[in-house]
């Protein structure tokens, strides 16, 4: 008697647990199909099959060098915040409250849109989910929903917008966009990564694999220190942090703001380096 119940209880769990997995994909999918609806019905599309389009020719203008099927593709979206409002709120909260989910959400789009484009013109030509870099540029307006906050019980971790006055910002450095890592027993055996610090290991033999230098990929980043335009306008009260907010630019945003002027900056604050990671930028 109690080792059928046992059986029915593990049977019940087993249910769920695959229903839920069910239901989580079904979940997934429908969240790819409005992003794939959405960027149709927009220039987003055209934008990717143009990118999608110059990787190609880079490869065939070096003859077909293999190396650059290995290669990082960029793709900059801007996603206009009114064209998202107006073709679906819900998706336009969901993006807001979850921005790297969202991210990786339009990197997978991407990767499905480029491949099939690539399909058509090389039948083996295909690139992976790694090399797909997708920097979504999107400017929120500053409405009370949207706004940063640094009060210390209530940091932001959503997509989110401040005014600010620059006050000082770094010099241009670089990071590691993108690494190749191959296997030494067989170079087919690849590893696709970003800025690490240790030799990721072959997933078949489990020997460290080498990176391949020649087609590392990097990029610009710098860092910005800027002062929140309300912490000048009123007195300074307890409780708050972050006098001044550090915002990293990178990528097509690198570039050093004016001191002394004012932006609007939108982002997604990292509470783990303390950086404000900008998407976009405006001077006022």
């Amino acid at each position: 008697m109690s080792s059928t119940f046992g059986e029915t209880t593990k049977n019940i769990y087993s249910t769920l647990l695959t229903e839920c997995h069910l239901e989580g994909l079904k979940q997934e999918l429908y969240l790819r199909e409005r992003i794939v609806i959405f960027v149709q019905r927009t220039e987003l599309w055209n934008r990717i099959k143009q990118y999608c389009l110059e990787f190609h020719e880079r490869f065939v203008e070096s003859g077909c060098n293999p190396d650059l099927l290995l290669g990082p593709l960029i793709v900059t979206l801007n996603i206009d915040y009114g064209a998202l409002k107006k073709f679906d709120t819900g998706l336009l909260d969901d993006f807001v409250r979850e921005p790297i989910y969202y991210e990786k959400a339009f990197r997978e789009v991407i990767l499905s849109i480029a491949n099939s484009f690539f399909e058509q013109l090389e039948r083996s030509f295909r690139i992976r989910l790694e090399q797909i870099h997708c920097r979504l540029r999107t400017k929120l307006p500053l409405e009370e929903p949207y706004l940063f906050r640094t009060q210390p019980n209530n940091v932001s971790i959503g997509l989110t917008a401040f005014r600010c006055v620059v006050q000082g910002y770094s010099s241009i450095q670089k990071y590691i966009l993108q690494s190749v890592w191959l296997c030494a027993a067989d170079p087919l055996r690849i590893a696709i990564a970003g800025e690490i610090k240790r030799a990721p290991k072959c997933e078949d033999c489990g020997n460290l694999l080498q990176e391949h230098q020649r087609i590392r990929a990097v990029s610009d980043f710098c860092t910005v220190r800027v002062f929140v335009t309300d912490s000048l306008r009123t007195r300074t009260t307890v409780g708050r942090i972050y006098q001044s907010v550090l915002v990293r630019l990178a990528d097509d945003l690198c570039e050093p703001l004016k001191l002394g002027y004012e932006y609007v900056i939108t982002g997604v604050f990292n509470p783990l380096n303390q950086f404000f990671d900008a998407w976009a930028f405006e001077e006022l």
